[in-house]
């Protein structure tokens, strides 16, 4: 019987206060790892869009914008796909009780698209409750290879 080695994703981890200034710096984070890694430009719009919307609600519904918790967040690059990992320090919440952004009375509020866009953007999201918080994991296949 032949083995086959499973492949170690890449892994790069950073942490950030819970604060709206942080959302430079996880931009620049990612901006890191879109040139460290040659992730295309179709590649990286779907990470980033979804990633920063589980970053948002992290700092503001997860952490309730309390700069003394943190999000975490673990970024794993697999042959094929990219998996993306937001932790927060809030109580959490139930994913099928947000409501449908796309119905018409939710049509012109100014919030509740988070997790719409998260799932639009990205091949799976789950959502987990952990002893420490919230976690979020976002997967997204490649679908393009750098030039």
């Amino acid at each position: 019987m032949k083995k086959t080695a499973s492949i170690k994703p890449k892994i790069e981890l950073a942490e950030f206060p819970s604060k709206d200034s942080s959302l430079k710096k996880f931009e620049r984070f990612f901006e890191g790892l879109r040139r460290k890694y040659k992730i295309s430009d179709d590649d990286y719009h779907r990470i980033y869009l979804a990633s920063s919307e589980a970053f948002i609600n992290a700092i503001v519904h997860g952490n309730k914008r309390d700069p003394n918790k943190k999000v975490r967040v673990k970024f794993k690059v697999f042959k094929r796909s990219f998996e993306i990992e937001i932790q927060d320090e809030g109580e959490g919440f139930t994913p099928e009780g947000v409501p449908d952004p796309t119905v018409d009375e939710n049509l012109l509020k100014e919030s509740g698209r988070g997790v719409f866009i998260m799932q639009a953007f990205a091949d799976v999201v789950k959502f987990h409750k952990t002893k420490s918080g919230m976690k979020v994991i976002i997967k997204i296949k490649k679908r393009s290879s750098a030039l």
